[in-house]
């Protein structure tokens, strides 16, 4: 919860400097506090992405976080309130929620304008409290769920949930029914999903998470979505490939981005040849399978779909050991055997050419 009253500037610089040392036990906040001003803070807790104006405009923001909190207090209509504030969006189409800073060195203007706009007028959060946001994301996301499925006008063709941080809780997923009902309605237009997966565990309560299927659920509920990027972590424990993506058909899929997963050859394989009629583009990044070989499965993609870009790029592992290894001429090699159907599977480019090999083609 916010404070109830908007703080004032001295005290809500003292409660950011505190929120942010405190993430740095070894080097706690001195006591008694520096003097703080918007144009010092920045340096003085190291954050070079906090100028005077970013941090005015973040305080700004903080007021009418605290201002909609009092009214939601009163009415309850948290939903109502965000559905209103994208209906005043003009032109939107795309939704970020961040956990994280990453590309905080670019300034709004380098987004797209529709982007721009909503991390600047919603989504903005000016405190940094881990627990906090924790917390942000599912609630970010079951509210705009809601408030899009609301928003008539609203037609929102691209949705990024980004955590690269790693602090987003997995209980972003934890939809309600209802929530993922009315997913059909607020993600029926969505073409583009980027989603980095937080970290999660081999504990109950994630498992339970995964294995109920509800991002498969939120996938699935995008209808019209031709392009797929998931982001995972390569310490993160395998999870069937059917409480990903599901069981189901995306009709429109053309494009596939998978970057730190593990999955299994025939698990993987039916979800493609699934998608043959539609997928035109595959690119995979440091990817471990638990079953199967690489060989094998690009030689029953190369047979079964009509691939006409094949992007391998990392380390890729199968039950044999190492594949391919930051090759890019490997990689290249495997890409011209998928797509042109070169008539020979290119082992000794790879061999030639995987990180150590002092010989050259």
């Amino acid at each position: 919860m916010l404070p109830r009253e908007l703080p004032k500037p001295e005290s809500y610089l003292i409660w950011l400097y505190h929120q942010h040392c405190r993430e740095f036990p070894s080097d706690p906040p001195p006591s008694p506090y520096p003097i703080l001003t918007f144009a010092n803070i920045g340096d003085l807790t190291g954050r070079t992405d906090w100028t005077e104006d970013r941090m005015l405009e973040a305080y700004d923001h903080f007021r009418c976080m605290v201002e909609e909190q009092q009214f939601m207090e009163v009415t309850g209509m948290d939903v109502v309130s965000l559905a209103a504030a994208l209906s005043r969006l003009d032109n939107l189409h795309s939704i970020v929620i961040k956990a994280d800073y990453y590309n905080e060195g670019r300034s709004l203007t380098d987004f797209p304008r529709d982007i721009s706009v909503l991390l600047e007028k919603v989504f903005l959060i000016p405190y940094y409290s881990r627990h906090a946001r924790k917390d942000q994301g599912r609630r970010h996301l079951r509210n705009i769920i809601r408030a899009t499925a609301a928003a008539a006008a609203v037609t929102v063709t691209e949705l990024a949930i980004s955590d690269f941080d790693n602090i987003m809780a997995t209980r972003i997923l934890s939809l309600r029914p209802e929530d993922l009902k009315l997913a059909v309605l607020a993600f029926q237009h969505v073409k583009k999903f980027f989603f980095k997966l937080p970290d999660f565990t081999a504990k109950a309560s994630d498992e339970r998470i995964f294995a109920g299927g509800q991002l498969a659920q939120l996938i699935q509920a995008m209808g019209c979505l031709e392009e797929l990027t998931l982001v995972s972590n390569s310490c993160n424990p395998y999870v069937p490939w059917k409480a990903i993506c599901g069981t189901e058909r995306l009709a429109s899929l053309r494009v596939l981005d998978l970057q730190s997963f593990d999955f299994q050859e025939q698990e993987f394989m039916e979800f493609l040849l699934r998608h043959k009629t539609t997928l035109r583009v595959l690119k995979l990044f440091c990817i471990e399978m638990y079953s199967g070989t690489f060989p094998n499965l690009l030689s029953r993609i190369r047979e079964n779909l009509d691939l006409v870009s094949l992007e391998l790029t990392g380390v890729l592992e199968d039950i044999e050991g190492n594949f391919l290894d930051y090759s890019y001429v490997g990689a290249k090699a495997v890409e011209d055997y998928v797509t042109n159907r070169i008539h020979h599977f290119p082992f000794e480019a790879i061999r030639r050419h995987q990180r150590g090999s002092s010989e050259e083609i």
